[in-house]
């Protein structure tokens, strides 16, 4: 999930010739939310089919299944804490004074 966050420049500091048009930085982070969201569906679904193969009674090794249900419940929280802080961020803003 950390990795993922990579491509967002949030410290850096923006230069005349390094700076993107105000139009492209809502479609950045709309596609790296939709990146963050189909990574999570994935780690959901392997949780959910590794919880489907035990009950079951396939072969799978309970271990391997705890970790995936781990994976999913942790990239699950992670992703509402983000989008916690950022509908937060945007509450902020429509209540300053302008």
């Amino acid at each position: 999930m950390i990795a993922a966050l990579d491509g967002v420049a949030l410290a850096r500091p923006a230069d005349a010739a390094d700076a993107t048009p105000a139009s492209t930085a809502p479609a950045r982070l709309v596609g790296l939310f939709e990146r963050q969201l189909l990574e999570l569906d994935g780690q959901v679904a392997a949780a959910e089919d590794g919880v489907r193969a035990l009950a079951a009674g396939r072969p799978v090794e309970l271990h391997d299944v705890m970790i995936a249900l781990e994976r999913g419940r942790l990239a699950v929280q992670t992703f509402v804490q983000a989008r916690n802080r950022l509908v937060e961020s945007y509450q902020d803003l429509m209540r300053m004074q302008l």
